[in-house]
C-alpha cells in the first residue's frame, strides 16, 4: 500500500500538492537557487539580484540562540589537566560524532529514496556521502523500519507529501535551508490547505533529555532547554519562516503552518513524536531573524 493518498481518495490535495510545489519552485528559479552537496553550498540572489553562497543555513542561524558544547575545556576538565588524555578523549568524541553522522546520513538517504519510490516522484536522489560498517547498517535499518512506521502513520493522517529536502532561501529573511519533509494536509475545519514540517532524527534518546546541567537556550528562546530537542523546537519554524515566505505572492499565500514534528527514530524499530510547541513556532514567525544574526 502506498505511504500517500489516493487521487480518488483526496484529489483536491494531491493536485494542490504540485501546484504549491510548483509555485515554490518557480520562486527558487526566480531567486537562482541551488544546492551544491559536494561542497554544500546555497546559492541564491541577494536584494540587489546578485548571487551569493554566503547566506547561513538554518544550521548556523540556531547557533546564535546556544553555547555551543567548550569541547576542549570539557575534556580538560575530565581528563584531570593532563594533555595527553585531554587529547585522547577530544578524539574519541570526534569519532563518536562522526560515527552517529554516518549512521544518520544513511537512514536519511534510505529513506528519502523509500519516499521518492513510493510517492513516484520525478525527484533525483542526492547520495550524500558516508561509510558504516555491520554495526551501523544494523542499527540503521531499525531507524529505518521505524521511520516507514512514522510514514505509515502520515497515511493514515491523509498527509500528502510536497517535497523532500526542499531547498528555501529567501534574501530578505537572509538565511537558506532544508528541511526534511515537507506535507500538506487539510484543516480540522476542513475549510483549506495547511503546512506540517516534520524532520528526522536519529540522537540518542538521552541527548534529548535534561540533567542537573543542563542550562536554557538564548532570547527570545531562554524558557526552552539547551538540549538537542530545545534547538530542533527552534530549527524547524526556522524552515516553515522560509517556506512561508516564499508562498507570498502565490495563490498559496494564505497558507498556514500548522505544525512542525521532530521525530526520533529509535534502534527498537519504534520512533517517538515531538510536536514543536506552538508558543516556540509564533516566536520563531514573527521574530526579526536579521537582528540575531548580526550578534555575536
Amino acid at each position: 500500500m502506498s505511504f500517500f493518498p489516493t487521487r480518488m481518495e483526496i484529489p483536491n490535495t494531491i493536485i494542490q500538492a504540485f501546484q504549491t510545489g510548483y509555485g515554490i519552485k518557480q520562486r527558487q528559479q526566480e531567486l537562482g537557487m541551488t544546492f551544491v552537496e559536494e561542497k554544500h553550498l546555497y546559492y541564491m540572489k541577494d536584494t540587489n539580484g546578485e548571487i551569493r553562497t554566503d547566506f547561513p543555513s538554518v544550521s548556523k542561524v540556531l547557533k546564535k540562540f546556544y553555547k555551543e558544547f567548550p569541547t576542549e575545556e570539557a575534556a580538560y576538565n575530565k581528563a584531570g589537566g593532563d594533555p595527553q588524555i585531554q587529547q585522547q578523549l577530544i578524539e574519541e568524541w570526534a569519532n563518536a560524532g562522526t560515527y552517529s553522522t554516518n549512521l544518520g546520513s544513511r537512514v536519511h538517504y534510505m529513506l528519502e529514496k523509500k519516499l521518492i519510490e513510493d510517492y513516484g516522484n520525478y525527484k533525483e536522489v542526492r547520495q550524500p556521502i558516508f561509510e558504516c560498517d555491520m554495526e551501523q547498517i544494523i542499527k540503521g535499518d531499525s531507524m529505518i523500519n521505524a521511520g516507514c512506521n512514522f510514514l505509515k502513520l502520515m497515511n493514515e493522517r491523509n498527509c500528502v507529501l510536497l517535497d523532500t529536502e526542499m531547498v528555501l532561501g529567501d534574501p530578505e529573511l537572509g538565511y537558506v535551508g532544508q528541511p526534511d519533509k515537507v506535507w500538506l494536509v487539510m484543516n480540522k475545519e476542513k475549510t483549506g490547505l495547511g503546512l506540517i514540517i516534520t524532520d528526522w532524527k536519529t540522537n540518542k534518546p538521552k541527548n534529548f533529555e535534561e540533567n542537573r546541567f543542563t542550562g536554557k537556550m538564548y532570547e527570545p528562546f531562554q524558557k526552552q532547554p539547551d538540549t538537542a530537542l530545545g534547538h530542533y523546537f527552534v530549527q524547524l519554524p526556522l524552515y516553515g519562516k522560509l517556506l512561508l515566505k516564499m508562498l507570498k505572492g502565490t495563490k498559496y499565500e494564505n497558507i498556514k503552518l500548522l505544525g512542525c514534528i521532530v521525530v526520533l527514530l529509535k534502534e527498537s524499530s519504534d520512533y517517538v513524536e515531538y510536536r514543536v510547541p506552538k508558543e516556540v513556532v509564533d516566536i520563531v514567525l514573527n521574530m526579526d531573524v536579521k537582528k540575531y544574526l548580526t550578534k555575536k
